[in-house]
């Protein structure tokens, strides 16, 4: 893992990274911390990116495509920093050398083999779970239990979590769902049968219907063509200046793989300094510490308050009206659904909210204030103490140190450019 920050105000943005890298298989962890996340993106442009969570893209580590790159561009420059985005990823899009049809063929087979791992892992332990509850023979189920958990995965990649169908990426155009299923129809069938086939030397009863292969088929063609993230994908951040912007920008990407010739992304954040605005404090993959740090308040001990405030009212509330004389039971269960599901909400709403509004004049304002108002060199030290406050918190816990080592700070301004701070790893 690791963990990243931009901050900006009218003058510069500055972007930390740490080094850490954590490596990770059946029997072992391990973690690294010499790996670079931060680059210039093009020579004597002041534009920078860095990445997250996945160092390589099919493959081939980032740092090599972002040199590649840097390299094709020959030091061009752009009107915004969306455009320097766009053109980064129109080269990784439109350029077969870098990735060969060959190459796509088998990094899609690969993507496949991996969802349909996980789709067994999540099918076993449904059959345990089973199994525990002793619901019946798990022999005479295991076909019931296969088809559910399909259906659950397909219901992933097909919907999002407020219901509602997800659509292709802008990034494909229209009809790329069918152009993937046609073209992979025979290399997705082998998979779906080899899946089927290793399931049943633990499940011999397994049967698997052809409306379930169908599924299978569908699981496999939008896990790569739909706007989810489920796989192991990278976060490219791009922050800076264009040639007409007056303040910096900052945008960030989720990206997959490349299918048919087309990279998998869409746009995941963006900002843009103006002249009455207010800075950008935007962390990047592990930010727990850091959005601490900003609101004054962890995140958990929110949502842990939030429970614990809604049980005490519900129990204060049955109590009162419980104790309430001369009402009849019809009565109680009629007042207290109308408190219930009018009253109790307001309150709740009302609380938090008059704490976040605390929280945010006390707390968070000034440090906005401070942010605003940093030179170059300041803006740059701060992001890089943000990025240390998560290492020193897993320093201090009982857990795996997955930030640290030495921080990269990129510190752009629209007349000095580029500048580059790079700590020493301890010795």
């Amino acid at each position: 893992m690791t963990s990243e920050v931009v901050l900006m105000n009218r003058q510069s943005v500055a972007m930390a990274a740490d080094s850490a890298v954590t490596i990770s298989g059946a029997n072992y962890l391990k973690t690294y911390q010499s790996v670079d996340k931060l680059f210039p993106l093009i020579d004597g442009q002041p534009v920078a990116v860095m990445i997250y969570n996945n160092a390589e893209i099919m493959s081939v580590p980032w740092e090599t495509v972002i040199s590649l790159y840097r390299e094709q561009a020959g030091g061009k420059s752009f009107d915004t920093v969306d455009g320097y985005a766009q053109d980064f990823m129109n080269f990784i899009s439109g350029n077969p050398e870098l990735f060969p049809a060959d190459h796509q063929d088998t990094e899609f087979f690969k993507h496949i083999a991996v969802i349909f791992t996980i789709l067994a892992q999540d099918f076993d332990h449904q059959v345990l779970k089973f199994r525990d509850a002793q619901a019946g023979r798990v022999r005479d189920h295991v076909s019931s239990i296969f088809e559910f958990v399909v259906d659950q995965l397909l219901n992933d990649y097909d919907k999002s979590l407020d219901d509602s169908p997800r659509g292709e990426l802008d990034c494909f155009p229209s009809g790329m769902t069918e152009q993937v299923r046609r073209r992979y129809k025979d290399e997705i069938g082998q998979l779906v049968d080899s899946l089927v086939g290793s399931l049943k030397q633990d499940h011999p009863t397994l049967t698997v219907s052809d409306t379930t292969r169908s599924r299978l088929h569908d699981v496999a063609v939008f896990s790569v063509t739909k706007d989810a993230f489920f796989e192991h994908y990278t976060g490219v951040v791009f922050a800076g200046f264009g040639r007409q912007d007056k303040f910096p920008s900052m945008r960030s990407y989720l990206t997959s793989s490349v299918v048919l010739g087309l990279l998998k992304h869409r746009q995941d954040r963006a900002a843009d300094m103006k002249s009455d605005t207010g800075p950008v404090v935007q962390p990047f993959a592990q930010d727990r510490m850091i959005r601490t740090f900003l609101t004054g308040m962890d995140t958990y001990l929110r949502h842990f308050m939030f429970g614990e405030t809604l049980k005490l009212s519900v129990n204060m509330a049955t109590d009162l009206i419980g104790r309430a004389p001369g009402l009849s039971d019809e009565q109680r269960q009629t007042l207290w659904q109308d408190y219930s599901e009018n009253n109790l909400g307001y309150a709740l709403r009302e609380f938090f909210g008059s704490i976040d509004q605390y929280q945010y004049a006390v707390h968070t304002l000034p440090i906005y204030r401070a942010i605003q108002t940093l030179p170059k060199k300041e803006l740059g030290e701060t992001a890089a103490s943000l990025i240390k406050l998560n290492s020193f918190q897993q320093k201090v816990m009982n857990s795996i140190e997955t930030v640290g080592g030495p921080i990269d700070v990129a510190v752009i301004t629209r007349n000095g450019g580029l500048e580059w701070k790079k700590e020493k790893p301890e010795m």
